[in-house]
């Protein structure tokens, strides 16, 4: 198994394109700054929802789900603690995946986070198929 046939099982197609105003809608009615990159990958990404073979949780590209669990405040912090501009796009049990304004993708959970990689198949590979999956390599320093 590899992450392109995870995508590819999930409903991703080559040159995908959906509907993404009610994810646009959800996230800025949550405060969140929806940029142009969040767009790009949301229109080519959202309504998937990733499974491993191991894992129970899925990976949920959507921005109306990410709304509900997703915090602005930890992600104007990850935001600030890097010098970009983070927007979640996903979720993950406890984990928000957010995209930056280059298009990298991150995870976070509370006070830890930490860089997936620059693609969604570099993120599923490391959550799904590598093991122990995400590592968290930063924490905020918060007072």
């Amino acid at each position: 198994m590899d992450a392109l046939t995870l995508l590819r099982e999930a409903g991703w197609y080559p040159d995908r394109s959906v509907d993404i105003s009610a994810d646009v809608e959800a996230l800025r009615a949550e405060g969140f700054e929806v940029t142009e990159t969040a767009e790009r990958f949301l229109r080519e990404y959202s309504h998937l929802s990733i499974t491993g073979e191991t894992k129970s949780s899925p990976l949920i590209i959507d921005g109306v789900v990410v709304v509900r669990n997703a915090d602005t405040g930890w992600c104007e912090l990850y935001s600030e603690a890097i010098g970009t501009v983070f927007v979640p796009v996903g979720d993950y049990s406890h984990m928000t995946l957010y995209v930056d304004l280059d298009g990298d993708l991150w995870g976070g959970f509370d006070g830890e986070y930490g860089q997936g990689g620059p693609s969604l198949l570099e993120v599923i590979q490391g959550m799904f198929i590598d093991q122990p999956g995400w590592r968290f390599d930063r924490r905020l320093e918060l007072d």
